[in-house]
């Protein structure tokens, strides 16, 4: 490890509309232990992490600073309610996190995490100034128009891009500075930082940093944590 002052991000303020459910997703407990401190712990794990800023739905800051203070001992941590969109949260975490070096963002949905991938990004963020980890896609992919095939899109040159994303913290800074009052989408942080002209370094990332975005998502995590095998018979 270095002496550079890294701060993580944790975006977990999503409503998750998809998940289904009243309570926010990331405060979904599976085998005892919620999203968002499952993703904590693996966070934590790395070792090189110097403080967190948690940012949940605004009404649930309580719940987490219970939830954190009930499992960790020793890390610095600050929750804070976000905003109604990503772009929102993550620009209320950047304010949050003060003086820093590195920036990482991870969502809290993703639990399973590991320190080598944290590494990987952390490296090619020293590289570069900005690194996302993806993988490249196994399944054929098809543009639609409607509700019918259009085409098929070649997947030699498409990847699908995990968190954490990691930026030197005045390169993130500047794509915010940059995005300011633009009515441009963001799906994630190194979209802004692509818009802004910044170059984005790929490292590999891992089919197990899987984000919970549906209920079925939890049966996949409840089996691999559990070690029982998965029904997928739909019975």
């Amino acid at each position: 490890m270095t002496d550079e002052k890294i701060v993580c991000l944790v975006a977990a303020a999503g409503k998750g509309k998809r998940f289904g459910r009243e309570t926010p997703k990331t405060f979904h407990s599976v085998e005892g232990l919620t999203l968002l401190v499952r993703s904590l712990k693996n966070l934590s794990a790395w070792g090189g992490i110097t403080r967190f800023v948690v940012m949940v739905p605004e009404g649930w800051e309580e719940q987490a600073e219970q939830d954190l203070a009930a499992n960790f001992t020793g890390i610095e941590a600050t929750v804070t309610a976000g905003g109604e969109t990503r772009k929102e949260s993550v620009a209320i975490g950047l304010k949050e996190a003060g003086a820093a070096d590195i920036i990482l963002v991870h969502d809290a949905a993703r639990p399973f995490v590991s320190p080598a991938l944290i590494e990987r990004v952390v490296a090619g963020v020293r590289e570069t100034g900005a690194a996302v980890p993806a993988l490249h896609m196994t399944d054929t992919l098809g543009r639609l128009r409607g509700e019918e095939l259009d085409a098929i899109v070649s997947r030699d040159k498409v990847v699908g891009i995990q968190t954490p994303q990691g930026f030197r913290t005045d390169v993130l800074r500047k794509a915010f500075e940059a995005a300011e009052g633009s009515e441009q989408k963001m799906t994630d942080e190194s979209s802004l930082v692509l818009a802004a002209g910044m170059p984005v370094k790929v490292v590999d990332g891992e089919r197990w940093n899987v984000k919970v975005t549906v209920k079925d998502d939890i049966e996949i995590v409840t089996s691999f944590l559990s070690g029982t095998k998965l029904d997928i018979t739909g019975s």
